[in-house]
């Protein structure tokens, strides 16, 4: 490959008055009106900067170890933005996706995404209200990919929006015990969060060409985020497990998973890069 680049650069070199050479043709740099082409979305999943690893063990600011056993969540109703703000809403029915690191899903993969420069996107935590109502058949596909993927409870209450679980130990507590975070909406509060994020290099959508953005989704953020949720002080009863999945916690979490999201870096071109 280094061979063929020094070739191309001596072309260039020895035709300055008849021609010039990029890295781009005229279709990477000017998109044509009315074409589409694809956007990957990887999510890279970590804890506090550090890759995850399902079984590894991490401990927190609090002063607590996880070893993680789970790690899954919904994102939904993606919005792809250009610099002057127009917007590319991504066809809603198609629009939620499950992200696994128990089965290895990494990836949203959009198709027929109108072709141009794309600077932001946008994306929820979880089902919207709005699709949870239109009832159980509507969405038939996907609750069953959901619930092979432990991403609800029954239908009368819905989807769990993340779900993270795995053992800690903690200062206050004696040997390892359980946790179970099971995020979502209910009767009371509307859980459902919109992230977004800016582009640090424009996702460029061409006919032929894929993006790929490479996003970052740090678990830490979930416990030890904004606000700091201690597994400790929320032991059951009989003190063998902490489980989160009601009250004044899951809107902390709701608000904590805000900030579990940055975008690496965009990879334009052909083809998928997941380093």
């Amino acid at each position: 490959m280094k061979s063929i680049f020094h070739k191309l650069l001596l072309a260039c070199a020895t035709l300055p008055f008849f021609t010039s050479c990029s890295s781009d043709d005229n279709n990477n740099n000017n998109p044509i009106e009315g074409t589409t082409g694809d956007v990957e979305l990887f999510f890279d999943n970590g804890v506090n900067g550090d890759a995850l690893i399902l079984g590894n063990s991490y401990t927190n600011s609090n002063g607590e170890t996880l070893k993680i056993n789970r790690f899954n969540y919904i994102v939904s109703n993606i919005v792809l933005v250009k610099a002057d703000g127009t917007e590319f809403v991504y066809p809603k029915a198609e629009s939620y996706f499950v992200i696994s690191e128990e089965t290895g899903a990494f990836t949203a993969d959009l198709t027929n995404v109108p072709a141009g420069d794309y600077t932001q996107i946008k994306f929820g935590i979880g089902v919207d209200q709005q699709r949870y109502l239109e009832g159980e058949t509507a969405q038939q596909e996907f609750w069953n990919h959901a619930s092979a993927n432990n991403m609800v409870w029954t239908w009368s209450t819905g989807y769990r929006f993340i779900n993270f679980e795995g053992k800690f130990t903690s200062t206050s507590v004696t040997g390892e015990k359980n946790f179970q975070i099971h995020q979502g909406s209910n009767s009371s509060t509307d859980n459902y969060r919109t992230v977004t994020l800016n582009l640090p290099t424009s996702a460029r959508v061409r006919e032929g060409e894929m993006p790929n953005v490479h996003i970052i989704a740090d678990a830490n953020k979930i416990l030890d985020g904004e606000t700091k949720i201690v597994l400790g002080q929320n032991l059951n009863p009989a003190g063998t497990n902490a489980s989160i999945m009601g009250g004044n916690n899951l809107i902390t979490v709701a608000a904590n998973s805000l900030q579990m999201f940055r975008v690496d870096h965009v990879h334009n071109g052909s083809g998928n890069h997941h380093e």
